[in-house]
């Protein structure tokens, strides 16, 4: 993970930064054990429902869409939190032709990006048991993430290109003025 050489997709032949592609799939594989221990037994996305979630949560399919959300419930949490070290970048072959890399290959703290991935996973099982009837735990509907979904790409390209006003950098000022 910690390589300084690019790497390839475990999935596909996509090239990513160093280390990029290992830290994804670890992070999949970790938000894939986090449903099942909230018993979780189908993900919903679009019109279907599967229970693949290794290939739901994979760097080129939802990952995207809950990252946009991760860092913008974070971005109310504070700064400390916002530091996801993940990026989304062009990819033709992605559900929302966009792919989830790291943006550095010196990760320090990948709780971090796992914790706020985790939150978001939850939030979203949360309320899709209180949309459902049964109030049953073994469905979550990725169609409620919000402000993105499954029908919703441009939401996923407009934040790629404006994730900078997201940035959790500290505004710079001087006798009131922004630097």
């Amino acid at each position: 993970m910690f390589s300084s050489k690019d790497t390839t997709c475990s999935s596909c032949d996509y090239k990513e930064p160093a280390g990029s592609a290992h830290f994804v799939t670890f992070i999949a594989e970790a938000l894939n054990r986090f449903l099942k221990n909230l018993g979780v037994q189908k993900i919903a996305v679009g019109n279907v429902e599967t229970d693949d979630f290794l290939s739901v949560l994979d760097a080129k399919s939802i990952l995207p869409a809950l990252l946009v959300n991760a860092k913008l419930n974070t971005k109310s949490i504070g700064s400390e939190f916002n530091s996801i070290p993940l990026t989304t970048v062009d990819d033709h072959e992605a559900f929302y032709k966009r792919r989830v890399v790291t943006t550095s290959s010196a990760i320090r703290n990948p709780s971090i990006a796992i914790s706020a991935l985790a939150e978001t996973l939850y939030s979203t099982h949360q309320l899709t048991i209180e949309l459902s009837k049964s109030n049953s735990k073994s469905l979550i509907d990725l169609n409620l993430l919000s402000p993105v979904s499954a029908a919703h790409e441009q939401s996923i390209l407009a934040f790629a290109l404006n994730e900078s006003a997201l940035s959790s950098a500290p505004i710079n000022t001087k006798d009131g003025m922004t630097l």
